[in-house]
């Protein structure tokens, strides 16, 4: 249940910072804005991909009980 809590934020978050970055690349010059709004992306990136990997482990765990 936590993995897919984490995707879900992940999602989230990814989401809303792309929309807000697309927005910020439409006017001119790059600032600490773009840089914040990236950051957000790899936070959202790392939510995601460790939220699949806990997935993973969670259904390899029980795939070796059933055994």
């Amino acid at each position: 249940m936590k993995s897919h809590l984490m995707i879900a934020l992940g999602l989230l978050m990814a989401a809303v910072f792309s929309f807000r970055l697309a927005n910020a690349i439409v006017v001119p010059g790059w600032g600490l804005s773009e840089l914040y709004l990236l950051g957000g992306i790899i936070i959202a990136a790392v939510l995601i991909l460790s939220g699949l990997r806990e997935r993973r482990h969670v259904r390899e765990q029980s795939q070796d009980q059933e055994r």
